[in-house]
């Protein structure tokens, strides 16, 4: 007999009959039509589990496999999702705001349209993922590695990505006013017709990148490294671009350009 229990002890369903495996009890629960609010499934195996529109608000899912799971449109706000395995599951439209993901590992999941609002993902692993007009407004990415993804169209407004990888990625037309994206590696990444104004990208890599027709107004990109980089048609009005290194760089018609200046020595 598997039970599922609540925060406080309370038994929310027992699964007696059947296979008797996690993803058994989650699946006969939700036939059942039981409450998984708050239910404890820490450790769970439930890998391709069909778990789609599921309801597991401030659900505890620490360290559970949930790879190739189908989550979408499931509500999983307030969820504690550290350190567990999601690799190449399914989070279309999913609610995740507030939810916290720290050291899960979110490589190649299909998070389109999802609400990660207020999330936490330090140190979470999201290479290859699918986040194209996902809400990742507030959400904390420090030290987060998205290297390859797709975040086209993506809202990061106030995200902190302090030290995330990026390279490669892509962020065209992507809301990233008043990030901060300090030491943040987008080498090789697409931002073209980004919004990062007020943005902090303070020593970010920026080599090769493209940033054309983006709007950078008020922006700092002191000491970054903009080697190679195209700022073509760019905004850069009152942006500060101090000890920045601007080697093969590309301002062609760009706005409110600042003179170079040197590193101090």
């Amino acid at each position: 007999m598997i039970e599922i229990k609540d925060k406080n002890g309370v038994v929310l369903y027992r699964h007696e009959r059947g296979e008797q495996t996690y993803a058994a009890a989650v699946e006969a629960a939700i036939d059942a039509r039981v409450s998984l609010v708050g239910a404890v499934l820490d450790g769970a195996d439930l890998s391709r589990t069909d778990l789609e529109e599921v309801n597991l608000v401030g659900a505890s899912l620490r360290r559970a496999n949930l790879s190739r799971a189908n989550l979408e449109e499931a509500n999983l706000a307030g969820a504690d999702l550290r350190e567990a395995m999601l690799r190449g599951a399914n989070l279309e439209e999913a609610n995740l705001s507030a939810a916290d993901l720290e050291g899960a590992l979110l490589e190649s999941v299909n998070l389109e349209e999802a609400n990660l609002e207020r999330a936490k993902l330090p140190y979470a692993q999201l290479r290859g993922s699918n986040l194209e007009e996902a809400n990742l407004s507030g959400a904390v990415l420090s030290d987060a590695n998205l290297e390859g993804c797709n975040l086209e169209n993506a809202r990061l407004i106030g995200a902190t990505l302090d030290n995330a990888v990026l390279c490669r990625s892509n962020l065209e037309k992507a809301q990233l006013a008043r990030a901060r994206l300090r030491r943040a590696d987008l080498s090789g990444a697409n931002l073209e017709k980004a919004d990062l104004e007020g943005a902090d990208l303070t020593g970010a890599k920026l080599q090769g990148a493209n940033v054309e027709k983006a709007n950078l107004r008020g922006a700092s990109l002191a000491s970054a490294n903009l080697d190679e980089s195209s700022f073509e048609r760019a905004d850069l009005r009152d942006a500060n671009l101090e000890g920045a290194s601007r080697e093969r760089a590309s301002f062609h018609r760009a706005v409110g350009l600042p003179p170079a200046r040197m590193p101090s020595a």
